[in-house]
């Protein structure tokens, strides 16, 4: 009987330690109201969570993560979309290997207002680069960073470089070399895209995948073309104070050497607004890199 009494005293004094401790570790220092009167999430101080709290690690963990989503269900402004990331952060110290969080989180933070304008980029980008750096392997954490680095942040040879690699794993889907290859043309980085486009034509057993990048090979050396022709529009309209009326007034005027050859057979002009395009090809390869970010799924 004594040890039955003593062991019921020691069961409830763990359960009253335990309950202390997540006491002390959900228990929110005081912050002040944000902009427009929102208060952000009130949450405990991470060095705190982690001495207090070692011992129900995973139950504060699991706590904070349905936090998280409970963040994501009741969002409706930017400052509350941001909230989500002060959550989804501290899961993820707490926790780096908890990958759905990074899935789940990143794509949900940014807020696009009226506008257009969108908010909250950046901190969507950074839980994408702490995953991308959990997960290196992961094909579809590539996707979503290389998808805020092209869109939200313009860093579109970065963003290659992403999809490049995640070309290269196990179970990438293969448009992703093809999409590389328009982000480095997006980037002006002809010669990484060139590089990358012929390693693969020549690599490749597939008669199908060469023919396909044997044609990216040519469609790079054209933008590459084009990108020299806007540059010498660029420059003949700054200094007449007009557009060209076609490439031989950009020959003549001595901003381009020649009339450039297209690649692909068809003939280099120039549009109403002094943009140059290839009759060989409806739309530029740099105007395909952003509409495949966005149907990427």
């Amino acid at each position: 009987m004594a040890a039955a009494s003593m062991s019921s005293r020691l069961l409830w004094s763990l359960v009253l330690a335990l309950s202390a401790t997540l006491c002390v570790v959900l228990a929110t220092p005081p912050v002040r109201p944000g902009r427009q009167g929102h208060l952000p999430p009130l949450l405990p101080r991470l060095e705190v969570v982690r001495a207090v709290g070692a011992p129900i690690h995973h139950l504060v963990t699991d706590y904070f993560w349905i936090q998280t989503i409970q963040a994501v269900g009741k969002a409706n402004t930017r400052h509350e979309y941001r909230d989500i990331y002060a959550y989804a952060d501290l899961v993820t110290e707490l926790d780096p290997k908890f990958r759905q969080v990074y899935l789940f989180a990143g794509i949900a933070i940014p807020f696009h207002a009226r506008g257009g304008k969108w908010f909250n980029t950046e901190e969507s980008t950074q839980l994408l680069e702490k995953g991308l750096r959990n997960f290196p392997d992961h094909v579809y954490l590539r996707i979503m960073l290389a998808y805020n680095l092209s869109t939200f942040h313009r860093q579109y040879e970065r963003a290659a470089k992403i999809i490049e690699e995640a070309a290269k794993l196990p179970d990438a889907p293969e448009y992703l070399a093809g999409l590389a290859t328009r982000l480095h043309a997006q980037a002006g980085n002809f010669d990484a895209g060139l590089d990358f486009a012929r390693s693969l034509a020549q690599s490749s057993d597939e008669p199908e995948t060469r023919e396909l990048f044997e044609r990216r090979v040519k469609e790079l050396e054209l933008e590459r073309e084009l990108s020299r022709v806007d540059a010498a529009v660029q420059a003949y309209r700054q200094r007449e104070g007009r557009l060209p009326s076609g490439l031989p007034d950009l020959v003549r005027a001595g901003d381009l050497p020649r009339v450039p050859e297209d690649p692909l057979g068809g003939v280099i002009q120039l549009d109403e607004e002094g943009r140059s395009h290839s009759t060989a090809q409806e739309k530029r390869l740099t105007d395909f890199a952003r509409a495949n970010m966005e149907e990427a799924p």
